[in-house]
């Protein structure tokens, strides 16, 4: 008997074929490209360069923006530089102009000085040569007045009073009393002593800020100097007012010579109240005067007991009328 022969055992199918088996389970058709077994490799290779693609654009994007980062950090640096460098330039600018401002500043306030002083001087030779001019007009005018007082005669009037003393309180008087222009002229020197001339020509806005910042310390500067000195005004009125109460106390009593006047106490005062007729306090001292009174209450009131005692009532003098009788007349004979 003939045994059948073996069968070939079916071979193992390649990767290839189950793709492709794959693919016509699933309904896609397999294109022409992928015919032949070479698909997978062309398409790897178009994914890598189109990654490759990708990273070189992102690489030259990166690079484009660092580069125009560059360039605007580069302009903006240049802009600071050149900002910094004005900016120091005008303070060293500022630091010369401050610098002769001092300069014109001492100038002034020394040529100043000297002007001050060359006024002062020439006004207080003014002001000698008007007090010797004044004394020898008085002194003129006191000769021509003793003479024209000189007696021409013999004269036995004694006077008290010398004539020459009356003339000089007479022409004391008289200098006291000055001009309308002589106050005018006192009142312009002072007002030209104290009131500086202000000079802002040629300055700048800084400068004149800064002046401004000067009047206004001198303002603050003067304002304190009044209320200062109107406290103390007001502090000297106080104490003069309390002196001249002081005084008034103690020259209370001494109108009269000899005679010591009694101080009443206006304090309140209880005895008084209890009783009408009890006379007042009286003020053994001065209320501005610090004494303290070491007696002790019983020495106190031992001063008081005759004053709280009722008065007597007043006594009624009687007075006994006698009448004498008159004489019988004799019986006629």
């Amino acid at each position: 008997e003939e045994t059948p022969a073996p069968t070939p055992a079916a071979e193992e199918p390649s990767p290839v074929q189950r793709h492709e088996e794959r693919s016509h389970d699933l309904g896609d058709a397999p294109s022409e490209s992928q015919e032949g077994g070479s698909s997978v490799p062309v398409d790897a290779n178009e994914a890598k360069r189109a990654m490759e693609e990708a990273k070189r654009a992102r690489l030259e994007k990166q690079a484009a923006d660092l580069a125009e980062y560059e360039e605007m950090r580069k302009a903006e640096k240049v802009k600071e530089e050149e900002e910094i460098r004005n900016l120091r330039e005008k303070r060293i600018q500022r630091q010369k102009e401050r610098v002769e401002e001092e300069k014109r500043l001492t100038e002034l306030r020394a040529q100043e000085e000297v002007r001050r002083k060359a006024e002062e001087e020439e006004r207080r030779r003014k002001k000698q040569d008007e007090e010797v001019r004044v004394k020898d007009d008085r002194e003129k005018k006191k000769r021509e007045a003793e003479e024209r007082l000189k007696p021409k005669g013999r004269n036995f009037k004694i006077s008290k009073k010398s004539d020459s003393e009356k003339l000089d309180s007479i022409m004391s008087k008289e200098e006291l009393q000055k001009s309308k222009e002589q106050l005018e002229e006192e009142k312009q020197a002072i007002l030209a002593q104290r009131i500086q001339p202000l000079s802002i020509e040629g300055l700048t806005s800084e400068k004149l800020i800064e002046k401004a910042r000067e009047f206004n310390e001198h303002i603050k500067r003067l304002e304190g100097d009044k209320y200062d000195l109107e406290q103390r005004f007001k502090r000297q009125q106080y104490d003069m007012i309390e002196l001249a109460e002081r005084a008034r106390q103690m020259n209370k009593g001494k109108a009269k010579r000899g005679v010591t006047t009694v101080q009443v106490d206006e304090s309140f005062d209880r005895l008084a109240d209890k009783f009408t007729s009890a006379p007042p306090k009286i003020q053994l001292c001065s209320k501005y005067e610090r004494h303290t009174d070491h007696r002790s209450y019983k020495e106190r009131m031992v001063l008081f007991e005759d004053l709280a005692k009722e008065p007597p009532p007043p006594e009624i003098k009687r007075i006994s009328k006698t009448v004498t009788p008159s004489p019988a007349p004799e019986a006629a004979e």
